[in-house]
């Protein structure tokens, strides 16, 4: 492999990396399965690969890199075609274009939520990840922590509360609200 060519491809890996959670939250918003979206981030990534000496480094990579992630979603739609479809081609792009539009402040608000949750205590933090990152049950929390339903749900929701009001506060101060 020619040097020029090594670097190409060090440089989209590193952008399909930096990019990764981007590209899956555009994907999953406009379909209603994860695994379809994890699929489609898959069939997204192979494509910008292919493609990938057309691609301006001037440009934004992330806008460019929407364009082939709706044409995947797109492309499962019609694989998908005998399921019942939830939203209408319409409902589609303009799902899309709110995505697009969206993306910067999300990512900025998915950072201040990093630094609310650095915030919590290790005990907190711990029951905020097992939840919602780790995807683990309530029925299993409830066991490990020998806790009620009850008592899950409204520290869970407290802890909620916390974190909203943590990154609400930090947009404000940034004068982002």
């Amino acid at each position: 492999m020619d040097p020029a060519s090594s670097q190409r491809t060090e440089e989209i890996v590193l952008l399909l990396t930096q990019h990764q959670e981007s590209l899956f939250r555009y994907i999953f918003n406009l379909v209603t399965c994860e695994a379809d979206a994890r699929d489609i981030l898959q069939e997204t990534s192979l494509a910008l690969c292919r493609k990938f000496d057309q691609y301006d480094s001037t440009r934004p990579f992330l806008p460019w890199a929407y364009r082939f992630a709706y044409l995947q979603v797109q492309k499962h739609r019609e694989k998908s075609s005998r399921a019942p479809l939830m939203f209408s081609e319409d409902i589609i792009d303009m799902l899309a274009l709110d995505m697009e539009r969206m993306a910067p402040e999300l990512d900025q608000r998915l950072q201040f939520l990093e630094g609310c949750l650095g915030k919590l205590n290790p005990k907190d933090k711990e029951l905020v990840t097992n939840r919602y990152a780790m995807r683990q049950s309530a029925e299993e929390m409830m066991q490990r922590l020998s806790v009620s339903r009850r008592t899950l749900f409204r520290n869970l929701e407290l802890l909620r509360v916390r974190l909203h009001d943590c990154v609400s506060q930090q947009l404000q101060s940034e004068g982002l609200v």
